[in-house]
């Protein structure tokens, strides 16, 4: 499964980058939403984040191989 977005395919490191980082970020808000008893937005912006960081190592793979 290769992503097709032209923003990854013209920059992929800063593609990965950004990715990366939004998917810290949103792994930060899953805990804080959890913490607070949000699952539903929780289980929301977890699912966010595992696509982010899924779509950032399939990145990283095209550009290494």
């Amino acid at each position: 499964m290769k992503p097709n977005l032209t923003w990854d395919h013209r920059k992929p490191r800063r593609a990965i980058t950004i990715r990366v980082v939004v998917g810290i970020w949103l792994i930060l808000l899953t805990g804080i939403l959890l913490a607070d008893g949000y699952w539903g937005w929780a289980l929301l912006t977890g699912a966010g984040a595992v696509a982010n960081v899924g779509l950032a190592w399939l990145a990283y793979r095209r550009i290494s191989a």
